[in-house]
Formats: structure tokens, sequence, C-alpha cells
């Protein structure tokens, strides 16, 4: 039985590899989401910015509740 390695906090380039992070590009291009979560990353992310897929997912979560400015 496998068990799932927890990240050493001390290590930042461990959890880099475990929170990859994407540009609002590869987000408009991503096959995991859907269109509506698209446009809605589409409206709400910076340009210049890179995101983890936790964040994207909390930025859509934030839209569809009222709460992006």
């Amino acid at each position: 039985m496998f068990t799932k390695k927890e990240p050493d906090p001390k290590n930042p380039e461990a959890q880099q590899k475990n929170n990859p992070k994407y540009s609002k590009a590869q987000f408009a291009e991503s096959r995991q989401l859907s269109w509506i979560e698209k446009d809605i990353l589409a409206a709400v992310l910076m340009e210049q910015q890179t995101y983890t897929l936790e964040e994207a997912q909390q930025h859509i979560q934030q839209f569809m509740n009222g709460e992006a400015q």
C-alpha cells in the first residue's frame, strides 16, 4: 500500500513540484475546466501572474458567489 508523502515545509522546491503554477493562457487551454470556468478565469485572472489550480478554483468560487471585484 502506498502512502502520500507530505511535502517538506523547509524545502520550497518540493512544494513547487506539488503545487505547480499556471498562466492565464494555460488555464484557457485546459481540458480539465469547463468553458464556463475558462470564461470566468479569463475575466478575473491577471495576465502576468501565475496561479495554482487551487487558487484558480478559489477565484471561480468567489466569482460564483458574487465576491469578485
